[in-house]
């Protein structure tokens, strides 16, 4: 018991606890930061210099996903795309099943390679002039999901994410405890 009563344990008991204490709640800060960022991937970017919400990247995603569906059922009894048209609705249920943003990303990746392979075969079959639409259609669909999610500001907030944080913070940053940098939608990893 004397041990606790020496003057110099206290002091630094006292010193470790307000450390352990000052990490953990900036750690929990930028923790709640980063998942504010991540949500704007589901709820869209308020843009303040333009002054309204860019649409999130997961509408544009969804937009995709029903794209694929279309495209599959439109193709899926033509012989010449029919396994084409499997590979997107096989991508498709990948995508769906994708929970994380990461996750998203590569199956996106997947669901976009599985469209282009439709496209290029496509080129090269017999076709009506109504399947040529068609596949003009969802070409011209896909290609302007894809520029929409391109010009995204999202992965720009989510790589800058420690841009509004306090010089404190920024400095306690590299010690605080269980931070989670948000998730980006593109390949590549966020550094904090």
């Amino acid at each position: 018991m004397t041990f606790f009563k020496n003057r110099k344990v206290a002091i630094l008991i006292t010193i470790f606890v307000v450390v352990f204490a000052t990490l953990f709640g900036v750690g929990r800060s930028l923790n709640r930061l980063a998942a504010n960022t991540e949500r704007m991937f589901f709820d869209g970017v308020y843009l303040v210099d333009q002054g309204f919400t860019q649409p999130a990247l997961n509408t544009h995603l969804e937009n995709i996903a029903h794209l694929a569906l279309d495209c599959a059922s439109v193709f899926a009894n033509h012989p010449e795309l029919y396994n084409q048209a499997e590979e997107i609705r096989l991508a498709r249920r990948d995508f769906l099943d994708a929970n994380s943003i990461w996750e998203k990303y590569i199956a996106h990746m997947e669901l976009r390679f599985a469209f282009y392979s439709l496209f290029t075969a496509a080129d090269h079959a017999e076709l009506s002039d109504e399947d040529r639409d068609a596949i003009t259609r969802f070409s011209t669909t896909l290609s302007g999901a894809v520029t929409a999610i391109e010009n995204s500001a999202y992965n720009e907030m989510a790589r800058n994410f420690m841009d509004g944080v306090s010089g404190f913070a920024k400095w306690l940053h590299p010690f605080a405890l269980f931070v989670t940098p948000p998730q980006i939608f593109e390949f590549g990893i966020v550094l904090c």
